[in-house]
């Protein structure tokens, strides 16, 4: 039996860029006949707002008419782009904690489609939102950066493989893009092999195994600082031309909320192209 998106969920806020992540991920439904479900979960304004004691009641009330305002507005932006989706969205609502929410309903799908975090816009969650709905999810989420237009993701996708369960994870969760991909690089830096002194270099291994899918990998590998990592990624990323990178999520912190992983951290702060990562 082939593996093959067929439930993805989006996360959907009152954002402008709720609508592009939605398109993306009917796009993608289309190309592999899935559902998609458009989840609207988002940061309350009683948390996101600070409220003296004196006159906090009112405040508390005006907050909450203009979260159901925003509430409102978000679901009108979202039937004003349904008739024009690649593929028809089901629409699901749900208060409270918005990265639970989402981790909850990612657990029954395929894919979870998230948007970058922009530190210098508005935001409908916290800047942890990514990192636990990875690592909670236990499903592959597919980041959209906020700017840039992206009508076609996993024509050129670009591997960065470093042997660890993290980007084992990533590997198999992308299988169905990488199954239809014109080309696919897999790029390991500062490849060595397993501790043992016996395994093989990274980017070695996993070839025969993509081969084996249908896949037909180059490998490459690359030499760079471990603090710059990341960069060489986004960096290599671009000489590749590629719509789309693979990468293990959080491999090197547990404790994301306060320290992540060094990688991770660049790739979600400067990406211009959709990461699919995993955990």
């Amino acid at each position: 039996m082939t593996y093959n998106y067929k439930t993805i969920v989006c996360h959907f806020d009152s954002t402008p860029r709720a609508v592009k992540r939605l398109q993306v991920s009917a796009r993608i439904a289309e190309r592999f006949d899935a559902h998609v479900i458009a989840l609207y979960s988002v940061m309350s304004p009683l948390f996101s707002e600070p409220f003296v004691a004196d006159g906090g009641a009112f405040v508390a009330q005006e907050l909450l008419r203009y979260q159901e305002r925003k509430d409102a507005e978000a679901k009108a932006a979202f039937d004003a782009i349904s008739s024009g989706l690649a593929r028809a969205a089901e629409w699901r609502s749900e208060g409270g904690d918005a990265a639970t929410v989402t981790y909850e309903h990612g657990r029954c799908a395929d894919l979870v489609v998230l948007g970058q975090y922009a530190e210098d816009q508005a935001n409908d969650v916290t800047p942890d939102f990514i990192g636990r709905v990875m690592i909670a999810s236990g499903r592959p989420v597919l980041v959209v950066p906020y700017a840039g237009e992206f009508p076609v993701i996993g024509r050129r996708i670009m591997v960065a493989w470093n042997a660890s369960r993290e980007a084992a994870r990533a590997v198999t969760g992308a299988l169905p893009f990488l199954r239809l991909a014109e080309e696919v690089h897999v790029i390991s830096f500062n490849p060595a092999p397993a501790d043992d002194g016996r395994g093989p270099v990274p980017g070695t291994d996993i070839a025969p195994f993509l081969t084996r899918h249908g896949v037909k990998p180059t490998v490459s590998t690359s030499t760079s600082r471990e603090s710059e990592i990341g960069e060489q990624m986004l960096s290599r990323s671009s000489d590749f031309a590629a719509d789309l990178i693979v990468m293990g999520g959080y491999g090197h912190s547990r404790a994301y909320e306060f320290v992540m992983g060094g990688a991770t951290r660049t790739v979600l702060q400067s990406m211009t192209t959709p990461v699919l990562f995993a955990h």
